[in-house]
């Protein structure tokens, strides 16, 4: 199995030597310093923007990534060249860009060079894609490709009038509707700089701010180090909108913590890897799949960032209650005083990180540009950096490889974006889309439920082998058309999607955050995306809610937004109680099966069924509190059964 895994999976990390180390440190220094102007408003033509981004993305992989797991990680000659190919091909279209821009798209002929420049472009990706993500999503995309070229030969409403080799390459390559086209403008422009920004608030000891944060307001609770790592995973990860970033920057610290206080290794992963999971959902920032979704939509972030509080809130509510729910069943102790610091200490030390983050949530909430207001954030690091690092040098240092952090960081999202736009294109130009979203409908009979949860299905499977922004690139062009047919607003339709999408990071097999926690937690991977999935469960309920009650992403009156979002809280409590077998005390059989029932009644959209299940759910808290006072040794009918 672990065989397979490894041929499926991505790469290795490379064992850099020094003219490679620095060479990567330099591109991406010159990648940050080129994009964060850009943000800041200085004007780069775009097609001659992407071309430099892609050419130092692909070259980064291939320089850093091995071709999978189990090759050697020392230098690698065939992986250099590859390197250079990348750059020569895009400097080639850097060098094409004036005389590309007289050509008529679709109507004037490539030359051969154009077309020999634009497959080995092609080519690369798809490289760059097995290495940095895994042979999964490059099968799928040649899946894709095969229709382009295969499916004039198909019958039915399948069948398509067929494109040549030139009439394909001119649509990919030499448009903004495939390879160049919104995905990777996304993450070039838009996520790059909220990711410089992580990497640069990381450098400059942020995340030791939110871990301090995290264990002065819960350490000294039951269950401390599992509720640390839920708590500043979050913190964390709201800003940084990467689960694994935020698992190998927090889990460096939460795991061995949660391992020394007797939590199991692939239970501490599986608590790290869903906590830094939730941090694409949780705004200011939330993750790169929120972007492409503003980009698709034409909704504006601010507004996207406003309609995702209430669930996210309802995802780490599930995760802190879950833990909660575990450490008083299991008996685990709170942490020792002396690992605690004081909120105020902490605030007193650290304060001046405040300022960035206050700006950055100001910026993203006010400016209709979400890109300058992570220009504006990395900007506002900068003193409180210098005040806090003293010494210039040590600042300039880790500036540098802040910005360098940061391009590495964008290795993964950078190519999912890419190849995810050689699928948007393909499905565009052959119209595959609509006859997707028809056969989706059809399959369902038209039912809302059913093609709901086909939607929720697919993406999930979609989910298995590749990262977010791919998931929810595909699946906006394949399940979205049929939700909205339905009548669902675009919103909490896309919304549905992006959840479903950034909980592929612990889906099994290939779940990113899992493998990033298990190498920490030195445990079995698929074992920690298991339990992870486990302990988030709730969070797979969720997209429901919002689908069929809209107000729980503050669309409808104050009376409403409260009501279900109240109502939602409720069960959301009952159904940890119910999955953790902890309500007051330990609860087992017939208390448990009452849990589960009362908080999926409160979340069925009628009033019947929600007061029915709100009306169980005080009856057994009633119960079971009275029967946590009885006697010790007493026996409650309640656990009996």
């Amino acid at each position: 199995m672990k065989a397979i895994i490894d041929q499926l999976g991505s790469g290795a990390s490379r064992k850099l030597e020094t003219p490679e180390r620095w060479f990567v440190h330099a591109v991406g220094f010159a990648s940050g310093v080129l994009l964060l102007a850009i943000s800041f408003g200085w004007y780069v033509n775009r097609e001659v923007s992407l071309y430099a981004f892609l050419g130092a993305l692909l070259s980064l992989a291939f320089i850093t990534t091995t071709g999978n797991a189990r090759r050697p990680r020392g230098r690698s000659y065939w992986a250099i060249g590859l390197a250079a190919l990348s750059a020569v091909c895009c400097a080639y279209f850097v060098i094409m860009r004036p005389v590309h821009d007289l050509r008529l798209p679709m109507i004037d002929e490539l030359t051969a060079l154009d077309m020999i420049a634009g497959t080995i472009l092609i080519v690369l990706v798809l490289e760059a894609t097995r290495r940095a993500i895994g042979l999964t999503l490059v099968v799928l995309v040649l899946i894709f490709l095969a229709y382009a070229v295969f499916g004039s030969k198909l019958t039915g409403s399948f069948a398509h009038r067929g494109f040549t080799g030139q009439e394909m390459l001119d649509h990919l390559v030499f448009s903004t509707n495939g390879l160049f086209g919104p995905a990777l403008e996304v993450a070039a422009f838009l996520v790059f700089v909220f990711v410089i920004f992580g990497a640069l608030l990381d450098r400059f000891g942020g995340a030791d701010f939110f871990y301090d944060v995290a264990n002065s307001l819960v350490g000294r609770q039951v269950g401390g180090a599992s509720k640390v790592a839920v708590v500043s995973s979050g913190l964390y990860g709201s800003i940084s909108g990467s689960p694994t970033a935020d698992v190998v920057t927090t889990g460096s610290f939460s795991i061995p913590l949660m391992i020394r206080t007797g939590i199991s290794r692939a239970q501490a992963g599986a608590i790290e890897a869903a906590a830094s999971t939730g941090g694409a959902l949780l705004p200011p920032v939330m993750g790169s799949a929120a972007f492409l979704m503003s980009d698709f939509t034409g909704i504006p972030y601010a507004k996207i960032v406003l309609a995702a509080i209430i669930p996210a809130g309802l995802y780490y509510l599930s995760m802190f209650l879950a833990v909660h729910f575990k450490a008083h069943r299991d008996g685990l102790q709170p942490m020792s005083e002396g690992e605690t610091p004081s909120i105020l200490s902490v605030l007193r030390r650290d304060w001046l990180y405040l300022v960035p983050i206050g700006l950055l949530v100001w910026g993203v909430l006010t400016l209709n540009r979400p890109s300058f207001a992570g220009a504006i954030a990395c900007a506002a690091l900068l003193p409180v950096a210098l005040v806090r690092e003293k010494h210039p040098w040590r600042f300039l240092k880790a500036v540098f490889f802040g910005l360098s952090d940061g391009m590495k960081g964008m290795i993964g999202v950078g190519v999912a974006c890419a190849v995810a736009g050689l699928v948007v294109g393909t499905l565009s130009m052959t119209d595959l889309t609509g006859k997707l979203s028809s056969g989706l409908f059809s399959m369902s009979g038209g039912s809302m439920i059913l093609t709901i949860m086909t939607a929720a299905f697919v993406i999930i499977v979609l989910g298995m082998g590749m990262p977010t922004p791919a998931v929810y690139a595909l699946s906006a062009v394949l399940a979205a058309p049929a939700l909205i047919t339905l009548g669902i607003a675009v919103l909490p339709a896309h919304l549905f999607i992006v959840y479903f999408a950034s909980m592929s990071a612990i889906t099994p097999p290939v779940a990113v955050a899992a493998f990033a926690a298990a190498s920490i937690a030195q445990a079995n991977p698929i074992k920690i995306a298991v339990l992870a999935c486990r302990v988030a469960m709730v969070a797979f309920i969720i997209p429901f809610i919002f689908i069929f009650n809209p107000a729980l992403l503050l669309q409808g009156s104050a009376v409403e937004i409260v009501s279900i979002a109240a109502l939602s809280a409720f069960a959301v409590v009952a159904l940890n109680a119910a999955l953790e077998g902890y309500l007051f005390r330990k609860t087992d059989g017939l208390a448990r099966v009452g849990l589960g029932v009362a908080g999926v009644l409160m979340l069925v959209p009628t009033i019947l069924t929600q007061a029915v299940g709100g009306g169980l759910f005080l009856t057994l808290i009633v119960l079971l509190w009275t029967s946590r006072r009885s006697a010790a040794g007493r026996e409650s009918p309640l656990t009996s059964a």
